[in-house]
């Protein structure tokens, strides 16, 4: 059996891209292949923004919500930037200004608005958030659409749990594009309510699509949940399905340890050592 390295210092589903991207120039699936370096990074910050912003908007219901106990001052929400909160009814709307420029605590430089909006309702058992975007550059791409959130408080498991669905269109400023289009649903297993981050996890299901101007089509979905645990870097576990037109393979991260190997299977049943660096 053949084997090959390919080393890697960014989120999951930049292996998706890479694998393809390397699939389309080879069918033998070679994963040593020159692959456009350029190709790559775009492909891994369209990630980078969906996953970032997410993270952002659910953090702010939480917080606006009082569903925690921590302090407010928070570290995602940067002092750089200005919050206004407007009711209207039961409607309440957040909007976050980064104005012309704000540096994130995790060092990413976000500009323009998000616009968040939901229906308060305590005693709803679920709810809806949206978000959109305007005049909105993240690491100076411009970033087009939206998405909504639905939170369930208690899933059929006991669990909360959130569904993502989020459409953007990413440009560089170069002038480059990409549409993505996907669902995520995120359930918390492990750590709800003990007030520490280090013993949460999640369980992430869900599936995607990213369209490139030369028709490039790549999706992703995943056939067993795949395993966060904050207190690893790496998913520890789970399995995607991958295909790129007429080629598919799967990616496999393991038995649950926390260590920074997954395994991509190819077309051709040939398995590649993936490296997360």
């Amino acid at each position: 059996m053949k084997s090959s390295k390919f080393k890697i210092g960014i989120l999951v589903p930049l292996f998706i891209s890479v694998l393809f991207l390397a699939s389309c120039e080879n069918n033998d699936v070679d994963l040593t292949d020159d692959v456009s370096t350029e190709s790559i990074q775009k492909s891994a910050e369209i990630d980078v923004v969906s996953d970032n912003v997410s993270s952002i908007v659910e953090e702010v219901f939480i917080l606006e919500e009082g569903l925690v106990t921590r302090s407010r001052s928070n570290p995602f929400l940067p002092e750089c930037m200005t919050k206004t909160v407007i009711i209207t009814g039961f409607v309440r709307t957040v909007t976050l200004d980064f104005e012309d420029g704000c540096d994130m605590p995790n060092g990413n430089h976000l500009s323009g608005i998000i616009t968040i909006e939901y229906v308060r309702d305590p005693e709803a058992l679920t709810r809806t958030i949206t978000y959109a975007f305007s005049d909105f550059y993240f690491n100076y791409k411009n970033i087009e659409g939206g998405g909504s959130i639905y939170r369930e408080w208690i899933n059929e498991n006991g669990n909360p749990q959130s569904t993502k669905n989020h459409d953007i269109t990413v440009t560089w400023p170069d002038g480059n594009s990409a549409h993505r289009v996907g669902v995520k649903i995120r359930e918390w297993i492990e750590g709800v309510g003990s007030g520490t981050w280090g013993d949460n996890v999640f369980e992430i299901t869900g599936n995607w699509t990213t369209e490139f101007p030369n028709g490039d089509v790549n999706t992703g979905i995943v056939t067993t949940p795949l395993r966060r645990e904050l207190a690893c870097r790496f998913i520890v576990s789970g399995v995607i399905a991958l295909s790129h037109n007429d080629l598919a393979g799967t990616l496999d991260f393991g038995d649950g340890s926390c260590d920074n190997v997954a395994i991509f299977t190819g077309p051709d049943g040939v398995e590649h050592t993936i490296i997360l660096d």
